[in-house]
């Protein structure tokens, strides 16, 4: 069974990452350091950008990435709610795995093999480490597809293939607590009403 990393996202007064939006950010700096890790180690120095941006194309050959959708299978694992006191808010976590489908893409001279040796490194105990080490696995990765374009008045070599990571999303947040339980029932002698107040803490 493999096991996955987790990131933390932090709601209410519980510790992880600000939001879904600095979640987004860590994963495209994540993959970004991987796919520039292993540029660099071919020797070539293909910038490594992300696809749909603002800013100007590089001039290939260059690397982009790009989101292409998420998804959030089976329900969240609900923590306990860890309290020292009832004067504590109390931080529950919520577990929930993630699946984000991704695409690279390789624009220029070598950009085929270039794609198929990122491909291939996600299979190196070196680059699983390091995407693990980040808290994402990438447990899918398809074909590498040749798109050659026109470009002025030749064709430009491009390629492109996808990919799913995944990891494990961990958002705390603070429930709060119940101040009191009302239940009504109807009865053949009338309504009865009961009503638990909050517990107290007793010290003994």
């Amino acid at each position: 069974m493999r096991h996955y990393p987790s990131l933390g996202i932090g709601r209410g007064k519980g510790k992880g990452r600000e939001n879904v939006i600095d979640e987004r950010q860590y994963l495209k700096d994540s993959l970004y350091d991987w796919a520039a890790a292993v540029v660099a180690e071919t020797g070539r120095n293909d910038p490594v950008v992300w696809r749909n941006e603002n800013g100007p194309r590089p001039v290939p050959p260059f690397i982009s990435i790009e989101f292409t959708g998420s998804q959030t299978p089976g329900m969240p694992d609900y923590g306990s709610v860890e309290t020292k006191g009832q004067e504590d808010d109390g931080v529950q976590e919520i577990r929930q795995f993630v699946r984000k489908a991704m695409t690279m893409y390789g624009y220029g001279e070598g950009a085929i093999d270039l794609l198929e040796t990122i491909k291939a490194s996600v299979y190196k105990d070196k680059y699983a480490a390091m995407l693990y080490k980040a808290g994402l696995v990438i447990p899918q990765v398809l074909d590498v597809m040749e798109t050659p374009a026109p470009k002025s008045n030749e064709i430009e070599n491009s390629a492109f293939f996808d990919f799913v990571v995944t990891f494990i999303r961990v958002v705390t947040d603070v429930p709060g607590w119940i101040g009191g339980i009302r239940m009504s029932s109807e009865t053949p002698i009338g309504d009865i009403d009961i009503t638990m107040p909050k517990t107290e803490e007793v010290n003994g």
